[in-house]
């Protein structure tokens, strides 16, 4: 073989390593790490909302029927991107969102287009001299219904301020229909959390 020849074979073979590098890097900065399998994770209060597999829905079955419920999963983890998937049918007067609460107190809710805002305001708590206290919730609304992706360190830092030592505590959903003219049927499936 010439001498060339073993220099650019060295060459490719070094550019070839170098990319395969980057490529690891890159795609292990967004692992998973939390998969919401609402099935086994399946923390209700509301008559009905219902979990299978990773979706959880509501559906009175009935247009003169209506009814809501939460859907909630204390974690502990490093805000990263979150992602997620809903929709709906026949929607009116409807309730849709997802909250992502932090170690701070503070809280996002993210509130599908068309739907209603949630009530919670905030949340009360006790400092560390035992003084109560309130930390008003932050509310992102009219986000499309189909895939969602939101990076959960940029919306903090933008609504909250620097997120720096904060983690996700818990993540939260919530579906209502409250129309007696329309059935709504609402699902919330493929939750993921990358870190």
């Amino acid at each position: 073989m010439l001498p060339g020849r073993k220099i650019v074979l060295g060459f490719v073979f070094l550019l070839f390593a170098v990319l395969l590098i980057l490529y690891f890097q890159t795609t292990s900065d967004e692992k998973i790490v939390y998969e919401g399998n609402f099935e086994n994770d399946c923390n209700l209060e509301g008559d009905f909302l219902s979990c299978a597999g990773n979706e959880l829905y509501l559906d009175t079955q009935n247009p003169s029927m209506t009814g809501e419920g939460v859907w909630n999963k204390d974690v502990s983890l490093s805000p990263g991107k979150i992602s997620w998937n809903w929709r709906g049918e026949d929607l009116d007067n409807f309730s849709l969102w997802l909250k992502v609460t932090f170690s701070n107190h503070k809280s996002i809710y993210y509130v599908a287009a068309g739907s209603m805002n949630p009530q919670s305001e905030g949340e009360y708590y006790r400092d560390q001299e035992s003084r109560r206290r309130f930390s008003p919730s932050v509310t992102i609304a009219g986000i499309p219904l189909s895939l969602v992706e939101r990076d959960l360190v940029e919306d903090y830092t933008r609504y909250c301020g620097p997120a720096e030592n904060v983690k996700v505590v818990s993540v939260s959903a919530g579906l209502g229909d409250n129309s007696t003219r329309h059935r709504n049927a609402l699902k919330i499936s493929d939750l993921k959390i990358y870190g």
